[in-house]
């Protein structure tokens, strides 16, 4: 009879593990969170949810190019997650010797990872169990939840954009690029600073075609000093 030793690394023993307690409960952590996220994934994969503001008020180029039924980098991201977790259950498997049985969901092998992961920890390998397992939730998580990117201010551009003459849509567009506090600087919200006489159209000479410029810092100015009504005022 061959020695199976190898196959049941830590039988009988069940501190002989190959990563330590720490990391355990750090693994355990994670595949509990797993169910839920490929949960929220499966939305982002037929697009039912709203990812991130790209090419939020973007015209399609091709209108007669109906477009994806789902969203291809969740798709990736979903598969990449399975994949991983199949990986760690078949290596276990294998090596504890031990049947699956359990659903091939992500949901369900993620629960199954869950309940045997000290056997987990057992099997030769499982040092990379964390570490590959955080990787694919964590590009699952950039998918369902978009990293918000820090906006890096120029001064001297800044002040250059400040001293600019540009129609409403043009500043609606540019403030798109400044402060969180322009957010609701619309074309619109232009022509309504403009009505309550706060800001006036720069000098022409002036065509009757023409679109009413303004001067782009006398707009930033002019939008923190008029507040915006709710548009959801309460009923007094």
């Amino acid at each position: 009879m061959s020695n199976r030793s190898v196959s049941v690394v830590g039988e009988g023993n069940p501190n002989h593990m190959f990563v330590g307690r720490h990391e355990v409960k750090l693994l355990r952590e994670l595949l509990r969170d797993i169910p839920a996220l490929a949960i929220e994934l499966g939305i982002a994969v037929t697009k039912q949810a709203r990812l991130g503001e790209i090419g939020r008020n973007r015209k399609p180029r091709r209108p007669s190019a109906p477009p994806l039924p789902y969203h291809l980098g969740a798709a990736e991201a979903a598969e990449e997650l399975h994949n991983e977790l199949v990986g760690w259950v078949r290596l276990t498997c294998e090596q504890r010797v031990i049947n699956y049985e359990g659903s091939i969901s992500t949901p369900g092998l993620a629960r199954w990872l869950e309940r045997n992961v000290v056997a987990l920890a057992m099997t030769e390998g499982a040092e990379n169990a964390y570490v590959g397992i955080k990787d694919a939730v964590q590009r699952a998580e950039w998918i369902v939840c978009p990293p918000v990117m820090p906006v890096v201010y120029d001064q001297q551009k800044y002040e250059k954009a400040r001293r600019l003459r540009l129609n409403p849509s043009g500043i609606a567009a540019l403030v798109k690029e400044l402060d969180e506090k322009y957010r609701h600087l619309t074309a619109r919200r232009v022509r309504v600073l403009r009505d309550a006489g706060l800001i006036e159209r720069a000098p022409g000479p002036w065509h009757p075609d023409w679109p009413e410029l303004f001067v782009v810092g006398e707009v930033l100015d002019a939008h923190l000093e008029l507040p915006i009504r709710e548009r959801h005022a309460k009923a007094s």
